[in-house]
């Protein structure tokens, strides 16, 4: 709290007051590290289970935390190779709501049917904060990701071409081989992922051929885009 108190009144100053919103960002940025290295024993304080750590856990106990820890990085590599896709859908902000949100409820209600089939799951606190963060995470995680390859899956075979202003354009610097074009699209700006060619082909205020097609879940997305034949006119 304090660290946003200080970041509110001064985050659009452009004067050495500046550095006062940067304090304040550093602040939160300590303070979350610190949370999530210590929630753990923050949740173990709250609410203590029987045993902090188990001497001799149960088989059936171990195999649903590797299975929390499956879910958790299966899911976390399926979403990563399905990135660019969503990053290329025209409504990407609510295709995340929507589905992490399913993802969090299934993952709510798994954790709820685990409790009552097997409650002794929950009773050694490394294992049930694993069980919880892996199942959570884990559930929105395949959530999206799997809503993403099936939208671009079964999408609609007809394809739509429109052309777009490139407003700006970017790059990951020498850290970072990713380059981006932002083009305006229903009224906000939405950012691509361009392979390094095509990127420095395009310049600031060109026009480029964005391919759309409607996915399986309504979800418009850009499979296809290269620099316009067609020129602006004033």
């Amino acid at each position: 709290m304090g660290g946003l108190l200080l970041i509110i009144p001064f985050y659009e100053a452009t004067s050495w007051l500046r550095f006062i919103a940067l304090a304040g960002f550093l602040i939160v940025v300590h303070n979350l590290i610190w949370f999530v290295r210590n929630s753990e024993e923050i949740l173990y304080d709250i609410f203590p289970t029987k045993h902090k750590r188990e001497k001799k856990p149960s088989f059936k106990d171990q195999v649903w935390q590797h299975v929390s820890v499956a879910l958790f990085g299966g899911g976390l590599i399926f979403l990563i190779f399905q990135m660019d896709t969503i990053e290329n859908m025209i409504e990407e902000p609510r295709f995340w709501k929507s589905f992490t949100l399913v993802g969090f409820v299934v993952g709510i209600i798994s954790l709820f049917l685990l409790k009552l089939s097997r409650p002794t799951v929950f009773q050694e606190s490394g294992r049930r904060y694993a069980i919880i963060f892996g199942f959570v995470l884990g559930f929105m995680f395949i959530s999206t990701s799997s809503a993403s390859y099936l939208n671009s899956l079964y999408a609609a075979k007809n394809v739509v071409r429109s052309d777009f202003i490139v407003n700006d354009k970017s790059s990951g610097g020498a850290r970072s081989k990713a380059y981006w074009i932002f083009i305006e699209i229903d009224n906000a700006k939405k950012r691509f992922k361009l392979k390094r060619q095509l990127w420095n082909q395009i310049n600031v205020g060109d026009m480029v051929v964005l391919e759309i097609k409607a996915g399986f879940f309504d979800y418009e997305y850009v499979q296809k885009i290269e620099l316009s034949k067609n020129k602006i006119s004033f």
